[in-house]
């Protein structure tokens, strides 16, 4: 059969290693979809491995315009990715895993999507669950048949399978952006630079990191579309789930070192729907405390002076400019730009190792966190320097915790079984909860300066522009 000489309208780029009786299910659903296969093509890229079962899987595909890409060794699902982009034809670029079983109408829905004005740059698809009862209604090519709801359905990135009705999550889409059924076009892809090939063969988040990057070079709002009928299911192969795992959650430290940011803070604990929750909160309360100048340093700076151990000093809170400190103090200030010595970060997972700091100091912008964030703060804080200072002042906004004296004791007494808890007033400030670990933090003893530690990772901050997308 000759192909045809048009160009595709859209390039479906799919990457398989060892899991040729998946890849033949989804080729033959690719060859009963309802977009005409003149328009489109498939690039196959078999990332090394053994051959055996290939030839007749990719027989499958008999009647599209399929085109097979052998790397020698393998080299991981970025660089396979990255080399069928490189080869695609059409302006549109849809990612698909060899266990992708696509719905008839899929492609058809995601060039739909991207033919009208004003739609959001990237269309994520829905990726169902299969539990091995609907395994038969899959192998007769039946998707009406394939169940959509717990137990043998269900898209897991969501609590319920199903995403909330508002679609506010969209707005940090790019954090539940898994490649297994997404589009975007050519020029995008190509204007950040592919996937990040340094995450090597371990398994996962090469995607998500990726359409972090996507989303931050798009203007500020939603960049991210979900279409819940543009739907795959996923086929069931075998995984190392404990391994995938540790996999995993290196790969999301490895992102957090280069994004040190709110974002990527919570991805290194807290994944998925959950994670997107926590962002979205904690963007709103850090624009209410911008655009109300709260959680204000410099008052703290003037008061605290000669009350904190050392000069390694890490201070949290609004109006660095205005607060008198050295151009070389480390701060958390999102009312200031990103940069050598300022991170926009809650403090759960800071950048800086253990030790290398005298105190942390944070102004009003504690009573902001949730009690998970809270105690995780404290903890990360303990670790970092050898006391933290809560500063409460008289100030307050709707989204912070009280400020009076009964609350903060029982704050105090709340911490007083982990760390030693001191509440005192400043006049002319308010007061300040101290709190001191029980035993020295490990590293403390060493002398590391902070503006080093911030030095540390600077290679992915964008002077001038936040990692926090509003």
């Amino acid at each position: 059969m000759s192909l045809p000489t048009n160009p595709p309208a859209l390039s479906v780029v799919m990457p398989t290693y060892q899991d040729p009786q998946c890849l033949a299910l989804t080729l033959r659903a690719l060859t009963r979809q309802t977009l005409p296969p003149e328009r489109f093509e498939v690039i196959v890229v078999r990332d090394g491995g053994s051959s055996d079962g290939y030839a007749e899987a990719l027989a499958e595909g008999a009647g599209l315009r399929l085109r097979v890409l052998e790397l020698a060794e393998r080299k991981g699902r970025s660089v396979a990715r990255n080399e069928g982009a490189r080869r695609a034809c059409a302006p549109l670029l849809v990612f698909l895993d060899a266990d992708s079983w696509a719905v008839p109408d899929l492609l058809e829905r995601h060039l739909a999507w991207h033919s009208v004005p004003g739609n959001a740059a990237v269309l994520i698809g829905r990726r169902d669950e299969i539990g091995l009862a609907d395994l038969p209604a899959v192998l007769a090519g039946e998707s009406h048949a394939v169940a959509r709801a717990f137990p043998h359905g269900g898209d897991l990135r969501f609590a319920t399978g199903l995403p909330d009705d508002g679609g506010e999550w969209l707005r940090a889409g790019w954090v539940i952006a898994y490649t297994h059924n997404i589009s975007l076009t050519s020029a995008h892809f190509a204007q950040v630079g592919g996937y990040r090939e340094a995450f090597g063969l371990s398994y996962g988040v090469e995607d998500v990191e990726l359409f972090y990057r996507v989303d931050r070079s798009l203007p500020d709002g939603v960049n991210f579309g979900y279409d819940d009928d543009a739907r795959v299911v996923h086929l069931p192969h075998h995984k190392n789930i404990t391994r995938n795992w540790m996999e995993m959650k290196a790969n999301f430290q490895q992102a957090a070192r280069l994004y040190p940011c709110l974002e990527w803070e919570f991805l290194t604990a807290v994944m998925g729907y959950e994670a997107i929750r926590r962002i979205l909160h904690y963007r709103a309360l850090i624009d209410e405390c911008v655009e109300r100048s709260a959680c204000a340093i410099g008052p703290a700076a003037a008061r605290l002076a000669g009350q904190v151990r050392g000069h390694r000093t890490l201070w949290i809170g609004t109006g660095r400019a205005d607060s008198g400190l050295p151009t070389s103090a480390l701060t958390y200030d999102y009312a200031a730009p990103i940069g050598r010595t300022n991170f926009h970060l809650l403090g759960v997972a800071p950048p800086m190792p253990p030790g290398s700091l005298d105190a942390v100091i944070s102004v009003d912008f504690w009573r902001y966190l949730l009690w998970p964030e809270l105690c995780q703060f404290i903890s990360a804080s303990l670790l970092l320097a050898g006391e933290v200072h809560l500063v409460a002042t008289a100030d307050s906004t709707p989204g912070m915790c009280a400020a009076d004296p009964q609350t903060l004791d029982y704050l105090r007494q709340a911490q007083a079984a982990a760390c030693a808890a001191e509440l005192r007033a400043v006049e002319g400030l308010g007061h300040v909860l101290i709190l001191r670990p029980l035993r020295p933090a490990p590293g403390a003893a060493r002398r590391v300066p902070a503006q080093t530690a911030a030095r540390a990772r600077p290679a992915a901050l964008v002077p001038g522009r936040s990692t926090t997308r509003g």
